[in-house]
């Protein structure tokens, strides 16, 4: 089934000439994903119910895949992605193409393509409404997918906005042109984003350039330190993987996240223990888990972070 720019006919004529873009708005099921897996503009709404799929996908623009049922498998870089009910992830033309599985589960989602220039105008409100260069220049590096987390559980607003493209994509709410909802769901994947954004901007390099690789190095050391929440590594390990010496490092992070790398990790190890608390796991064993000297010394961690001792915060562990 295949729609035009408005899903009311009444409202096509109108809605078309109201913007200088338009946007290709698609539901496809089993028998009929095929024929319409052809792009035939920049921007695409297409809404999916499948059962079975195994395709390559070649990206064009900046491109969402949204599970509101079940679940999709992603193969992107070599790395897999299991997105489901909730998640969502991010490409854009960079990748040249990936792999998308869907197993013998209903699935029910959303694939949003859209010219980055709609991105760009909002990176441009929240960053540099002054600086007209940078909102394009930041969009083509910002939303690639070596930096954004894929497989990320979608906020609420932006569960909430995706839900209103699948609905009127297919004709169920308002005569709403596809491009206003591109507009709505650029603004909204902007904030979601906005902590990434934030902080490449936080860096404070003379080049472009510079903060580009710089801020690809400091992500790493993040993966880094996530990989290694029950390991005894060192910040000159997680250094060297960045290719950064130790002090630089220390100093880079703290800049863009705006925290200490021991901190983010003592911050994401304490998170991890109540993950491990609701695994049955005794505190004691948490505390040697996670690397901590003694029981006393993580309780003390977990003070600090949380605000109170984990003998006292059940709510955490509901």
């Amino acid at each position: 089934m295949k729609h035009s720019m408005n899903p009311t006919p009444a409202n096509s004529a109108a809605s078309a000439g109201a913007y200088a873009c338009s946007c290709e708005v698609v539901h496809v099921n089993n028998s009929t994903y095929r024929s319409y897996k052809g792009r035939k503009s920049e921007n695409r709404i297409m809404t999916a119910r499948l059962s079975s799929l195994e395709d390559v996908i070649k990206p064009r623009g900046l491109g969402l895949k949204y599970v509101a049922e079940g679940q999709e498998t992603y193969w992107v870089q070599g790395k897999r992605h299991s997105l489901r009910k909730g998640h969502f992830l991010l490409v854009n033309d960079t990748v040249g193409s990936f792999d998308v599985q869907i197993g013998d589960t209903p699935t029910h989602s959303v694939c949003i393509d859209m010219d980055v220039t709609l991105v760009n105008e909002q990176l441009r409100e929240l960053l540099r409404p002054d600086e007209l260069d940078d909102g394009d220049h930041c969009s083509r590096f910002l939303f690639t997918s070596d930096l954004l987390v894929h497989g990320a559980p979608a906020s609420m607003p932006l569960q909430q906005g995706l839900h209103r493209v699948m609905l009127s994509s297919r004709g169920q709410v308002g005569a709403q042109p596809g491009v206003e909802l591109l507009y709505e769901i650029a603004a909204l994947l902007v904030r979601e984003n906005q902590g990434y954004i934030q902080s490449y901007y936080n860096l404070q390099t003379a080049k472009r350039s510079t903060r580009q690789e710089l801020y690809r190095r400091l992500l790493k050391g993040k993966e880094v330190l996530d990989s290694n929440l029950e390991a005894d590594i060192s910040m000159q390990q997680v250094a060297k993987e960045c290719c950064l010496s130790e002090s630089r490092f220390f100093r880079l992070f703290r800049q863009c996240f705006g925290e200490s790398p021991y901190h983010y990790l003592l911050g994401r190890r304490v998170d991890y223990s109540v993950q491990l608390k609701q695994k049955g796991h005794t505190w004691a064993d948490i505390a040697t888990l996670l690397n901590f000297t003694d029981l006393a010394a993580f309780s003390n961690c977990f003070k600090k972070i949380k605000g109170v001792p984990p003998s006292k915060a059940p709510e955490l562990f509901q």
